[in-house]
């Protein structure tokens, strides 16, 4: 509807957008002429061009919103290290949790230095209290008890800062120097009011299997910070009150930042690993019973292979019961198969842009035949063959630009409202909008090349018609 509808108005108005090219040219009598037959018929015959016009804008407005769509699917899926977080091994115990690496490695046969970064993931429940809400109540919520490579910004990206912080290296080393500075996850935030409008058609959380809240966590248990909303990117430091079962005195934190969870992978508090915080909630540590509450991950220094390093990890730490998983090989496992539909649909659509081109010189070759007087008419009154034959590539010409554009403007105008929608927040696929140009410039430059190629045919014919022969065709 949005093609046929534009390409209607367009059409009905082509005078408007031709005047202007009339005028510009007209300091140009040789390009005026031709530009003046090339736009005669379409503006004569304007539903046969408004047919040509919709069929064009049809096949790039399709391929301009699986472009984006397929573009930002590359972008969120593709890029290992924005799945990752920079990591290239997880590492989970089964046995017993292991001793400390930084001195375990070595003892083990591994160089430390083939690993460039090692953190370490603890996973617990706290109970959590905001007294600066306007209803302060106790919730569950996750906590992350993080060290290692996760405070130096591997494993997690920021979507907000604190106010005071610059940048996201200045919350990495706040956190390291302050044990009672503490991040959030961004489920926990509410929307701005007003709140998105609500639309019936929309299955619930539970039917397309996203959780509605952290897992395992009641729903009204949940927690949700106040002072800071969704797509907030600065706001001022929450201060937030923590306790385990067995803790008699609460541990106080302030969030200085919010974890993005857009993939809802990235539940939680996280909270540096220290002494402090480990004597102040005691049933972080003391609960840690199941080593599988612990996991780790490495990241491989340059030029080492992260698959030998993961066998080796393996390997060393046996007794432990080490399970290694190289996160590359995980992450294509997952999402490889969406990038190969995504490419295979381009390429289908694609495919209907050759069908476009064939309709139309089969259009143009049409028209050179139904013309056929009207083109002697025109070399007997002085025109040149060339002169034809440039009206007639111009002519179609014309007509792929203006499907061209159409189609990628609208295109890129569906697209931003899909993302604007959120259609795809339901699904927690993490996808931003983004525009690829490049793509479009080699979709417009392929359909004008191709409409191009479509009318050399019907132009080359027009171009050999007699003045004498035409004249006599009935």
């Amino acid at each position: 509807m949005m093609v046929l509808g534009a390409t209607w108005a367009i059409v009905a108005n082509m005078g408007l957008f031709i005047s202007p090219l009339l005028r510009f040219w007209s300091l140009f009598p040789r390009m005026y002429a031709t530009l003046r037959l090339a736009s005669a018929y379409p503006l004569h015959r304007r539903f046969r061009m408004g047919l040509s016009v919709v069929m064009f804008s049809m096949v790039v407005f399709a391929m301009t919103v699986m472009g984006v769509i397929t573009n930002s699917v590359q972008n969120s899926y593709a890029d290992i290290d924005q799945q990752t977080g920079g990591y290239d091994i997880q590492a989970t115990a089964y046995f017993k949790s292991l001793p400390d690496l930084s001195q375990s490695l070595a003892d083990r046969g591994i160089d430390p230095a083939q690993f460039s970064a090692i953190g370490e993931r603890s996973t617990t429940s706290v109970g959590v209290i905001q007294l600066s809400a306007s209803v302060p109540r106790w919730s569950v919520y996750p906590a992350q008890i993080v060290d290692g490579g996760f405070l130096q910004g591997y494993g997690l990206h920021l979507s907000a800062r604190a106010s005071g912080f610059g940048s996201d290296a200045a919350v990495w080393e706040a956190l390291r120097q302050h044990p009672d500075y503490a991040l959030i996850d961004s489920s926990a935030l509410p929307y701005r009011s007003p709140f998105p409008v609500y639309d019936p058609s929309v299955p619930a959380p539970s039917i397309v299997t996203v959780p509605a809240v952290p897992p395992n966590i009641e729903p009204e248990n949940a927690f949700s910070m106040s002072g800071v909303s969704q797509g907030d990117k600065s706001f001022a430091a929450v201060p937030l009150w923590l306790t385990g079962p067995s803790v008699k005195q609460a541990m106080k934190v302030t969030v200085i930042g919010v974890v993005d969870n857009s993939d809802a992978a990235h539940f939680g508090l996280y909270i540096p690993r220290s002494p402090a915080s480990l004597k102040n909630l005691t049933s972080i540590s003391s609960s840690q019973t199941s080593p599988q509450s612990r996991t780790y991950y490495f990241k491989v220094a340059q030029g080492e292979d992260k698959r030998a390093l993961a066998l080796a990890l393996g390997s060393a730490y046996l007794d432990y019961g080490l399970e290694t998983t190289v996160l590359e090989d995980v992450i294509w496992q997952i999402r490889g198969p969406r990038i190969l539909l995504s490419n295979i649909l381009i390429g289908v659509v694609g495919v209907t842009l050759l069908l476009g081109v064939a309709a139309l010189a089969i259009t143009g070759t049409r028209a050179v035949i139904e013309r056929r007087q009207q083109i002697g008419m025109l070399r007997a009154l002085g025109c040149s063959r060339r002169m034809v034959w440039q009206a007639l590539l111009l002519e179609s010409f014309l007509v792929g630009a203006f499907g061209s554009i159409l189609g990628v403007v609208l295109g890129v105008v569906l697209s931003r409202n899909i993302f604007a929608a959120n259609f795809f927040e339901q699904y927690q696929t993490g996808l931003t909008f983004n525009i690829p140009w490049y793509y479009l410039a080699l979709i417009v430059g392929v359909s004008l090349f191709s409409s191009f190629l479509g009318a050399l045919l019907p132009a080359w014919q027009a171009g050999r018609i007699a003045p004498a022969e035409a004249l006599r065709y009935q």
